[in-house]
C-alpha cells in the first residue's frame, strides 16, 4: 500500500495476520507467474502489430461521435451546491484534523483523505471528467478578478506543480506522520495559503493551469474520461489524441505520476527489502532514518530514471525517422508521447490501488457520523461494520493483469494516431514505434511482476 501511517486501517480491520495490499492470504496462481508475464507482454506486441496493419489516418484526422449531455448539469445552481458541498467538507477536514482526536482509527481526516479522496477521487475523475476544476475548494473562494495578475514567466511552466507532486509523493510515501490528523490539517491550511498567494499574483486561473498541483493533476487525467469539459461524451482515451506536444514541464509531471506510483509498488517487493537489508547492519533490521533516506532517494530519483528511459527511447524513435521529411528531435518526440503514458499510469493506479479502497475506504462510513471521534452518531452509520472479505488476492491479481495490458494497449493505440499525424506517413510511423512498443512490452511485465510481489504466491 502507498501509505505506511494510513495502512493500519486496511490491517486493523482484518482478522489474523494481515500481509500486504491488506490481504491475509496470498493468492495461488494457476500457472507460473512467468506464463503470466510473457502473455500479458505478447498482447501488447500483438496490439502494436495490428494498430501499424489497420490504422491509417493521424489523431488530427481521427472523428468519433459526441453527444450532448443534459444541460442543466451545467446550471449555475448544480454548481454552486457543488462547490458549497466541497468547501463544507475542507472545513469539516480542518475542524477535525485540529479538534478532533489525534487518534486515526476514530479521525475522519486520514481515511478521507488518503483513501475516499485522494484515490477515489482519482477514479471519478477518469470515470466522469474533469470534477476538480468545479469543486476545487481553493478556487471556490477566490475571487477571479482579485490579485495583482501578474505574467507568471514562460520558462517556469508547470514546474511548480512538477515539485509539488515530488513533496505531495514523499509526504504520503515516505513521511511516517501522514495519518496524524492534526499533521494534514497544518499541510491542508499552509498549501491554502500557498495557493492563494499564487492566485493574487498571477490569477487565479494561470496558477490553477500551471501551479496548482491537484488542478494540473486531475485535469491529465480527465482527458481520459469519456466526458469532456463542454458535457459531450466521446470515447474513452480521446482527449489524448492532440497532436500538438506539451511543454517539457507537463511532460516532467506525467513521468512523475507514472514514477510515484511505481516506486510505491517496488517497495513491497523482495528487491526492496533485499536493498534495505544490504545498507543495514548485518543481523539487524533497517532503521527509521535507513528506510527513510533510501525511501526518499526512491522517490526523487525513480522519476529521473524514467526520464531518461524515455528520452533514450525516443531519441531511437527520431533516429529511426530520420530519413522523414519532417524529421523530429528526441525532446519533441518526448513532449508528443509522454502523455500517452497516462493510460498506463491509472492503470497502475486501478492495480495498485483498488483493493484498498474497497476494503480500507469503508471506514469513510462510520467516521462520517463522528469526525471528530467524540461519540456522535450524526448520520446514524457509526455502528457501521465494514465487510473486509469484499475483495481478496484474487480479484487484485485479474484485476491487475487486465487493466495493466488495456492501459498498455491503450497507450499504444493513441502513439501510433500520434506518430501518423507527425510524420504524415504509415511505414515512418510504423518505424518510429518500434523503440515505444519494446518500451510498452517491457515495462507491462516489469508492472506486472512488481504487483505480483505482495499478492501472489507460486511465481
Amino acid at each position: 500500500m502507498p501509505l505506511r501511517g494510513v495502512l493500519c486501517f486496511a490491517l486493523a480491520l482484518l482478522p489474523g495476520e494481515a500481509a500486504a495490499h491488506a490481504f491475509g492470504t496470498r493468492y495461488d496462481l494457476p500457472l507460473p507467474l512467468r506464463l503470466w508475464l510473457g502473455t500479458a507482454g505478447a498482447i501488447v506486441a500483438l496490439s502494436f502489430v495490428v494498430f501499424a496493419l489497420v490504422l491509417r489516418r493521424g489523431a488530427g484526422t481521427v472523428s468519433y461521435p459526441r453527444f450532448d449531455l443534459p444541460r442543466w448539469l451545467a446550471h449555475p445552481f448544480v454548481i454552486t451546491t457543488l462547490r458549497v458541498f466541497s468547501v463544507a467538507i475542507f472545513l469539516v477536514l480542518l475542524a477535525s484534523g485540529w479538534f478532533g482526536t489525534q487518534d486515526p482509527f476514530r479521525n475522519i481526516v486520514p481515511a478521507f483523505v488518503w483513501i475516499a479522496w485522494w484515490i477515489g477521487f482519482t477514479y471519478l475523475t477518469v470515470v466522469v471528467g474533469d470534477v476538480w476544476s468545479v469543486v476545487n475548494p481553493w478556487k471556490a473562494v477566490y475571487p477571479a478578478r482579485f490579485g495583482l495578475h501578474r505574467d507568471l514567466p514562460r520558462a517556469v511552466g508547470a514546474w511548480p506543480a512538477v515539485l509539488l507532486l515530488v513533496a505531495f509523493a514523499w509526504i504520503e510515501i515516505v513521511w511516517e506522520g501522514n495519518a496524524v490528523p492534526a499533521h494534514i490539517a497544518w499541510l491542508a491550511a499552509g498549501y491554502s495559503l500557498l495557493t492563494w498567494i499564487g492566485m493574487f499574483a498571477f490569477g487565479r486561473d494561470a496558477w490553477l493551469a500551471r501551479g496548482e498541483v491537484f488542478s494540473v493533476y486531475f485535469g491529465l487525467l480527465a482527458r481520459l474520461a469519456p466526458i469532456d469539459r463542454e458535457l459531450k461524451l466521446r470515447p474513452p482515451v480521446a482527449g489524448l489524441l492532440d497532436p500538438r506536444p506539451v511543454s517539457t514541464s507537463v511532460a516532467a509531471f506525467v513521468i512523475v505520476m507514472l514514477a510515484t506510483v511505481t516506486f510505491d509498488g517496488l517497495r513491497e517487493t523482495p528487491l526492496w527489502a533485499n536493498l534495505l537489508a544490504g545498507r543495514s547492519n548485518p543481523g539487524e533490521p533497517p532503521g527509521d532514518a535507513l528506510w527513510t533516506g533510501t525511501a526518499t532517494a526512491g522517490v526523487v530519483l525513480t522519476p529521473c530514471v524514467f526520464a531518461l528511459v524515455i528520452l533514450a527511447t525516443c531519441a531511437l524513435m527520431a533516429a529511426l525517422a530520420r530519413g522523414n521529411e519532417h524529421p523530429a528531435s528526441a525532446g519533441e518526440l518526448a513532449r508528443l508521447f509522454v502523455p500517452t503514458l497516462l493510460p498506463i499510469a491509472f492503470a497502475y493506479h486501478v492495480a495498485h490501488y483498488l483493493s484498498y479502497l474497497l476494503i480500507a475506504g469503508q471506514v469513510v462510513i462510520p467516521l462520517a457520523s463522528d469526525p471528530l471521534g467524540r461519540g456522535w452518531d450524526l448520520f446514524g452509520t457509526a455502528r457501521f461494520k465494514p465487510v473486509v472479505d469484499i475483495v481478496g488476492a484474487r480479484f487484485a491479481w485479474y484485476t491487475s493483469v487486465v487493466v495493466i495490458v488495456l492501459g498498455h494497449v491503450a497507450a499504444m493505440y493513441v502513439a501510433h494516431r500520434l506518430a501518423l499525424e507527425r510524420f504524415g506517413d504509415a511505414r515512418t510511423a510504423r518505424r518510429s514505434q518500434y523503440p515505444f512498443a519494446a518500451l510498452m512490452v517491457l515495462y507491462t511485465m516489469t508492472s506486472l511482476w512488481i504487483l505480483a510481489q505482495p499478492i501472489t504466491a507460486g511465481g
